[in-house]
């Protein structure tokens, strides 16, 4: 073996590596381990502290008064308090439906489903909690019995909400990232995922399938060291550069043209799932290595076991062939 990879193998602890990797032959001898870092899902923590902030701001500017005297930045925070005060729970629903929307259209990395959803569901609390004491006013008015069985809305409940919101997304978060564990051998690449029990998977990408690579640091990355490896295969595993997003301007032919009001619902579904289109690399953490230390050297290291691996196959096909 080179000395870059000895490099490796001689930092590695085998019995912890079969251990977690029971997949790993006995005829296998493992190099490096490795999962992606916390940096690699900043994004998403950006995200959750936008989403508390919006929260912390509602709180605060309807319990704060508004700033007495003159000056353009007291100005723009007393209409910005009195927009808070006059529209309140329903003006924090459309803030976060607007947050929603922009994430969504933008197409990033927290555009998916699950983000989505937890985004509208932050933006339903408390706009639910407060129609459910309405019901209760207005039951009181026509005798019904009807009670909330929430307390009162207060304001303090933004806060409140907007922390819980905070934490479990970036507990989610922390515990995605730490689903994915990924290890390199000198005759495999494996890559494995156990989140929540609900989504577990585990393959081996053998050095002969492998057709190239391609090391993608982001920004961030380069900074902080760290970024993805992607292997790219024959049956498609790896990079993948595909576009992603809806043209809200395409049309598909149908039968029955519609009409009056299923027009109207057409047009308003295909502007809530209007995403702009961009040329994007498959960077499922379940494909690639992603989000991993020095990924330059696990380039290498990689590119020096398939020619370790592959070369002495292709002398040994080349003899046959004679």
């Amino acid at each position: 073996m080179s000395e870059h990879i000895e490099s490796f193998r001689s930092s590695m602890d085998e019995d912890s590596a079969r251990a977690d990797f029971p997949e790993i032959t006995d005829s296998e001898t493992p190099i490096w381990r490795g999962t992606p870092v916390a940096a690699s899902m900043a994004d998403k923590y950006f995200l959750a502290t936008i989403v508390l902030a919006l929260h912390m701001t509602f709180f605060l500017g309807g319990v704060i008064s508004r700033p007495e005297g003159e000056g353009q930045g007291k100005f723009l925070l007393g209409v910005l308090i009195w927009l808070i005060e006059s529209t309140g729970v329903t003006g924090f629903l459309i803030s976060m439906l607007i947050l929603t929307k922009i994430n969504h259209y933008a197409n990033f990395s927290t555009s998916g489903k699950w983000t989505t959803s937890w985004l509208l569901f932050t933006s339903l609390i408390p706009f639910l909690w407060k129609l459910m004491d309405v019901f209760e006013w207005i039951g009181g008015l026509v005798g019904s019995d009807f009670s909330s069985p929430l307390p009162s809305w207060r304001l303090i409940w933004f806060a409140i909400l907007g922390a819980f919101s905070f934490f479990v997304m970036v507990l989610i978060t922390t515990l995605y990232q730490r689903s994915f564990q990924y290890a390199i051998t000198d005759k495999r690449i494996h890559i494995r995922q156990s989140f929540l029990y609900f989504e577990t998977s585990s393959h081996g990408i053998s050095y002969t399938k492998v057709e190239n690579l391609k090391a993608d640091p982001t920004i961030l990355g380069r900074i902080l060291g760290f970024g993805n490896v992607h292997v790219v295969t024959g049956s498609g595993v790896g990079l993948q550069v595909e576009t992603l997003g809806a043209n809200v301007g395409a049309t598909t032919e149908i039968k029955d043209e519609p009409t009056g009001r299923l027009r109207f619902l057409s047009k308003i579904f295909t502007w809530i799932s209007w995403k702009r289109e961009r040329k994007v690399m498959d960077s499922d953490p379940s494909d690639c290595l992603f989000g991993i230390r020095r990924p330059m050297d696990i380039y290498r290291l990689i590119n020096e076991l398939m020619d370790a691996s592959v070369g002495p196959a292709v002398m040994q096909t080349g003899k046959e062939i004679q």
